[in-house]
């Protein structure tokens, strides 16, 4: 690798045309995925202001009752994310057997998970909530939320993984329409069940979660009606959840048990996050819900952008364009610079109107806005480390490193840092709030220096 990268150094090897080309494939991808996460995004930003129209306790019951679903998800999406750094470079080859023994092992992960997540929130939903925050009418609300919406997980893994899945083959528009109908259907059901129109009774958090439920097991309808009846490139069934893959793990756990380490670590320094404010008082905890709604819906391109590069490096290593590689990488940390900026200033010129979407008191309104300077500072530094880790990083291989970075920020920002500026020095929660954001930053400084060296790409596919 070394040897490359000294080669590179010396010339050339990448066109400006090839390089138009690389970035629009990118552009391609993260179009549509954009879209999907703008459509999911969408779903919890609708409950967020529907049910803020009525409390801020219902808002704040509702948004830590979804921690451990997020937790839940981060896991999915590190299943998913895992494959596609294997299955991106299979497809790059064009060898579809190992995609689909992949795919169906994490499947059975993934549905096995929701279904124990499912259980300790079924039978134990005020112990989920205390663990987020020990405000007794946020943990009542939250629970309520609980024993219904805790049915979904496993209809979640299911489509989820699939449909993140089947990113690695260059298919990110079929999960934009399954999503899309879901998140039509989930905003309709909202209005008649939180409010109690066309006949129904009012329900409020109790009615988002039944619209949640149905709209997740449509979502799993749906996806087996395209498995079936269209998708015609991998040609996936639903036996190949009991594919052999045996003569995968070894490679598995080289590259994709990282990954998933990595998602998980990240998702829990959010839920440490939540846990730290959800103890600072009401009002920092509906200002933490609501600013997490706004950090998610900027963050939708970044994220699009994230995991289309991370899809084109793979399938670009499993076509041997190393050389190729190196230059886009150069390339893309400009793009997320750009890209940070144009989020960041979005978001700060949102503050004055940001607390007029929800039923909220002055010193609510008053913390909401001086949060979205932190929010502004976490997604410029987002930009960076998700294009980076994420993406090129990710994509190519070099996912220890990334899992590493993860667990130190982890425990030296989330876990050290902030509950020491919490509970010890007890700072303005404002203050703690941008300070839990900092981790972001760390692993921006960290990571470019690494891409700019160039050694981190590794090739993760079996000759057969």
């Amino acid at each position: 690798m070394k040897q490359l990268h000294n080669e590179h150094r010396a010339t050339s090897t990448c066109s400006p045309a090839t390089l138009r080309h690389y970035i629009m494939r990118i552009i391609m991808l993260a179009i549509p995925i954009a879209l999907q996460n703008l459509i999911n995004v969408g779903v919890s930003v609708t409950d967020t202001l529907m049910i803020g129209s009525i409390s801020e306790e219902q808002l704040s019951g509702i948004s830590y009752a979804n921690q451990p679903y997020f937790v839940f998800t981060t896991v999915l999406f590190g299943l998913a994310s895992g494959s596609i750094v294997l299955t991106a470079q299979y497809w790059g080859k064009q060898d579809l057997k190992p995609i689909r023994a992949i795919l169906g092992l994490m499947l059975r992960i993934g549905i096995l998970a929701g279904l124990l997540v499912s259980l300790f929130v079924l039978l134990k939903p005020e112990t989920a909530m205390s663990i987020f925050t020990n405000e007794p009418e946020i943990i009542k609300y939250g629970a309520k939320y609980l024993r219904i919406v805790g049915f979904s997980y496993m209809f979640s893994a299911f489509t989820g993984i699939y449909l993140m899945s089947m990113r690695s083959t260059g298919n990110v528009y079929i999960s934009a329409c399954i999503y899309g109908i879901s998140f039509i259907l989930n905003v309709f059901l909202n209005w008649v069940l939180i409010f109690g129109h066309l006949g129904m009774p009012r329900l409020e958090i109790q009615g988002a979660a039944t619209a949640t439920l149905i709209s997740r097991i449509l979502e799993s309808v749906l996806t087996v009606c395209y498995m079936y009846l269209r998708e015609g490139k991998l040609r996936f069934t639903l036996k190949d959840l009991f594919h052999h893959t045996k003569k995968y793990w070894s490679t598995l756990v080289r590259y994709s048990i990282p990954v998933l380490l990595s998602e998980v670590c990240w998702g829990i320094g959010i839920s440490v996050q939540a846990a730290i404010i959800g103890r600072l008082g009401k009002s920092a905890i509906t200002a933490s819900s609501y600013i997490n709604q706004v950090q998610q819906l900027a963050g939708i391109i970044l994220i699009g952008f994230g995991v289309g590069t991370g899809i084109v490096m793979g399938n670009i290593i499993g076509e041997g364009k190393e050389k190729e590689a190196l230059e886009i990488s150069r390339v893309l940390i400009k793009v997320s610079a750009v890209l940070g900026f144009i989020v960041a200033v979005a978001v700060i010129a949102f503050r004055p109107i940001a607390p007029n979407f929800i039923n909220c008191t002055p010193e609510t309104a008053s913390m909401i806005q001086n949060m979205l300077f932190g929010a502004a500072y976490l997604l410029f530094f987002q930009a960076f480390s998700i294009l980076t880790m994420a993406g090129i990083l990710r994509g190519s291989g070099d996912t220890i490193y990334c899992t590493t970075l993860d667990v130190l920020t982890l425990f030296v920002i989330k876990l050290g840092v902030g509950i020491f500026v919490a509970g010890v020095l007890k700072l303005n929660p404002v203050f703690v709030y941008i300070i839990l954001c900092s981790d972001e930053m760390m692993k921006t400084l960290l990571t470019i220096p690494r891409i700019l060296k160039g050694n981190w790409i590794h090739h993760t596919t079996l000759n057969e």
